[in-house]
């Protein structure tokens, strides 16, 4: 299989991925809540092999298909990365030797901020859910336009 160019990833990226932080209900959990990161890139089914280069590049993370019929929609994939450790130990590094230039490289560092968050196990807190909220206040689309 081809080899990509880690700048080829990121510019990638940069128009289709997406860096998140979720919190939803949670009935297990102390505060009622679970938040988590992840990575992501959904493409259009027929653009699977690009995610294939892309998970074998990092070596970690899921990909899986989604269906859309009932919107009259194509089938897509998802790549999917979650956990603090490839977080930690290959999302962040990679997009820190190779960083985005434009409006995504504001998510990645909110993102960042957010791992230290989970890294000092504050996210166990409400105070660390709190700071969680406020980042996630100001990732991907619900940013500010021209911020």
């Amino acid at each position: 299989m081809n080899k990509l160019n880690p700048w080829y990833i990121t510019g990638f990226v940069e128009g289709e991925g997406c860096f998140a932080i979720t919190i939803s209900k949670h009935k297990t959990k102390k505060l009622g809540l679970d938040a988590r990161l992840s990575f992501e890139i959904e493409l259009r089914g027929d653009d699977r092999p690009i995610l294939e280069m892309i998970k074998d590049k990092f070596e970690c993370g899921h990909i899986y298909d989604l269906n859309y019929k009932r919107y009259g929609w194509m089938p897509h994939v998802k790549y999917h990365v979650r956990g603090m450790k490839p977080i930690n130990e290959v999302i962040i590094p990679f997009f820190k030797r190779y960083p985005l230039c434009g409006k995504k490289s504001k998510d990645f560092g909110l993102f960042c901020k957010a791992a230290e968050i989970f890294n000092k196990k504050a996210h166990l807190t409400k105070e660390g859910i709190v700071k969680l909220e406020m980042l996630r206040k100001f990732m991907n689309k619900k940013r500010p336009f021209g911020d």
